[in-house]
């Protein structure tokens, strides 16, 4: 189990876990006051930024890198992750005319998977 819990995926999961509680009070707090579904999960996702960095650089990626250059990295990463989120976002809430909170969860998955193969072999490594 130790050996389970050490793993990267493992760790950035639960660094997640945290960061989708944080995130998704943001978004559904938003998305229930009828901000637009774009600017809820834009703000959510913003303030999920500063803790999902500081948890993945000293948790999950164990980095010794400075700040300086992690952060822009980072920053990278996940914008280009959260590119992949609107796009999925705008897509099946827009254009499939999904339900904006299942097309939250669709775009919420993209996200997670893209944010992590980044950040393991580009924005931390």
């Amino acid at each position: 189990m130790k050996r389970v819990l050490q793993t990267s995926a493992v760790k950035y999961a639960i660094v997640g876990g945290i960061n989708t509680l944080v995130c998704w009070v943001v978004i559904l707090a938003l998305t229930w006051l009828s901000v637009l579904p774009e600017i809820a999960n834009m703000l959510g996702y913003a303030v999920g930024f500063a803790n999902s960095y500081f948890l993945n650089k000293k948790f999950t990626f164990k980095s010794t890198n400075s700040h300086k250059q992690d952060l822009v990295r980072f920053g990278v990463a996940m914008g280009l992750a959260y590119l992949i989120n609107l796009g999925v976002l705008i897509l099946c809430y827009r254009v499939l005319l999904m339900d904006k909170y299942v097309a939250q969860i669709i775009a919420a998955v993209f996200y997670t998977i893209s944010g992590y193969v980044i950040s393991k072999f580009w924005a931390f490594r």
